[in-house]
């Protein structure tokens, strides 16, 4: 069951999927994984590694009308590594290598719980064939809100895919370059 909420569509009380008037700009400013190369990413970091990791635990994972895919991980304030946070760091990192992009920044919301200790896991993991930041900020949001044009920001966050320049699924694209069993729900063709 779907429904229109103030603060956007529901499915069972979850955020799901974007109204049909918000697609257009949206997909306007999407740019595929494979025309990443060269450019520099921007990446909200609990977003991605929160997705990738429940997929690769077998968690359910969430696909949107725009495609991006959501994990149902609800973090409130408070994040701890799990076995699956070294793969999922890596199967990053191998992407950005694979697509060839020169800089990698990750952004990390310094309240959350561990933030500093997922910072010195990332730069420790960095890959040496493109520059690698990891930032901890207050709010990572508006940040990614307003990256230069010249930026891509990696991010499934539906404020952050409205406002930003360009954006890529990324956390899809990671899905789809590993072996996982993941549980799949596609709201937009359920």
């Amino acid at each position: 069951m779907r429904w229109w909420r103030g603060s956007g569509w529901r499915w069972r009380g979850v955020p799901a999927v974007m109204p049909p008037w918000r697609g257009g700009g949206r997909r306007a400013a999407q740019v595929t994984p494979g025309d990443i190369a060269g450019a520099e990413v921007w990446l909200d970091g609990f977003n991605v590694l929160t997705t990738v990791e429940a997929a690769l635990s077998g968690g359910v994972i969430l696909v949107g009308r725009d495609g991006c895919c959501r994990d149902m991980a609800s973090m409130h304030g408070n994040y701890h590594a799990v076995e699956e946070t070294g793969r999922a760091i890596e199967a990053c990192h191998t992407l950005l290598s694979k697509l060839k992009v020169t800089r990698a920044v990750w952004f990390l919301d310094r309240p959350v719980s561990n933030s500093g200790r997922l910072k010195a896991r990332l730069a420790e993991m960095a890959p040496v064939d493109f520059e690698t930041e990891i930032r901890l900020v207050q709010d990572p949001d508006p940040e990614l809100k307003h990256a230069p044009e010249t930026c891509i920001v990696a991010t499934a966050d539906s404020g952050i895919l409205d406002a930003c320049a360009r954006w890529t699924n990324f956390s899809a694209a990671v899905l789809n370059s590993i072996e996982a069993d993941r549980w799949e729900v596609d709201l937009w063709r359920a």
